[in-house]
C-alpha cells in the first residue's frame, strides 16, 4: 500500500492562495501544478497510490469550518482513496476545539493540521493546548508544518524545536512534523529519537532533487526507520509520482523505502 500523506485539497476552479505558486517557483522553479480532481485521480493511478491525506490550510482569523466541509465533500467522491485532516484557528481555543471535535465525529477526518506561521502562534503556546488535549482524547494524528512557510510568514513560528515541548507534555499525542523540518532535519531527528509518537513526513524539501543530497538517509534509517512516512505537498513542490520516485532513489534498502511509502503510515493510520 502506498500512501501519500501530506496533500491539499487545490484543484482546478478552486480559489488558489498566490502563496501557493510563490512557494513552489522559489524552490521548484515552477508554478504550483493544478489538475482537476479527475486528473489528479489519474495521477494517482498511474503512481500506484492507494491512499492520500488531504490537508485543510488554516490562516488567522478565518472561519474553519466552511473549508473543513469543502474537503469533507470531494473526500465523499472517492472516499476509498482520501482522508481528511481536519483544520483550525488557535486563536480562538474553544471554537477550535469545537472544529476538531465536529471534523473527526461529524465529518469523519481521522486527524488535524497546523501551520504556526499563518496563525501566528508558536505551537508550544498555551492556546494551543486545549486543542491537544481534544486531538489526544479523540486518539487522532495531530499533523505540524516544520520549517519556513509561505514566503510573507515568518518563520521563527514553525521551528522544530518548539514540538519538544508539546510531546513531553502530550505524551500520548501522535505527532507528525511536515517536511522533516526542511533546514532543521537534524532537529526532528532528535525529536523522533526522544519521542516514540512523534513522526516526520518527506513532503516538499526533503526530496526535492537538490535538498535531499543533504540528508544523512543512513542515519534515519538505521535509527527512526519506523518514523518516516512519504508526502508530496501537492500541488506545491512534487506530484504524488514524482515524490514516489524520489523516495525509490534514496540510497536506502527496499525495505526502508516500503516503510516510508506506506508502510508506517498505514500502521499509524490504523489502515
Amino acid at each position: 500500500m502506498i500512501i501519500d500523506i501530506h496533500a491539499h485539497p487545490v484543484f482546478a476552479g478552486m480559489p488558489i492562495h498566490p502563496g501557493v505558486h510563490q512557494l513552489s517557483e522559489s524552490y521548484y522553479s515552477r508554478k504550483a501544478l493544478i489538475l482537476t480532481l479527475e486528473d489528479f485521480i489519474k495521477e494517482l493511478d498511474r503512481a500506484g497510490v492507494d491512499r492520500v491525506v488531504l490537508l485543510t490550510v488554516c490562516w488567522k482569523g478565518q472561519p474553519m469550518r466552511q473549508r473543513n466541509e469543502a474537503t469533507a465533500e470531494i473526500i465523499k467522491r472517492y472516499p476509498e482513496r482520501f482522508i481528511g485532516f481536519a483544520s483550525f484557528d488557535p486563536n480562538d481555543p474553544k471554537q477550535a476545539v469545537e472544529e476538531v471535535e465536529y471534523a473527526v465525529h461529524k465529518l469523519g477526518f481521522r486527524g488535524a493540521k497546523t501551520i504556526a506561521q499563518n496563525v501566528e502562534i508558536f505551537y508550544n503556546d498555551p492556546r494551543y493546548y486545549p486543542i491537544y488535549e481534544k486531538i489526544q482524547e479523540l486518539d487522532v494524528p495531530m499533523l505540524f508544518h516544520t520549517g519556513p512557510s509561505f514566503l510573507h510568514t515568518r518563520s521563527k513560528f514553525g521551528a522544530p524545536s518548539t514540538i519538544d515541548d508539546v510531546a513531553l507534555d502530550f505524551p500520548k499525542m501522535k505527532v507528525i512534523l511536515a517536511h522533516l523540518g526542511m533546514q532543521g532535519y537534524m532537529e526532528v531527528h532528535s525529536l523522533l529519537v526522544r519521542h516514540p509518537n512523534v513522526y516526520a513526513d518527506l513532503s516538499f524539501w526533503p526530496l526535492h532533487p537538490t535538498y535531499r543530497r543533504l540528508i544523512p538517509w543512513s542515519l534515519f534509517e538505521e535509527t527512526v526507520s519506523d518514523k518516516i512516512l512519504l508526502g508530496s505537498d501537492f500541488p506545491v513542490g512534487q506530484t504524488p509520482g514524482e515524490a514516489i520516485e524520489a523516495v525509490r532513489s534514496l540510497p536506502v534498502s527496499e525495505k526502508f523505502k516500503a516503510q516510508i511509502l506506506g508502510e508506517n503510515a498505514a500502521r499509524l493510520l490504523g489502515l
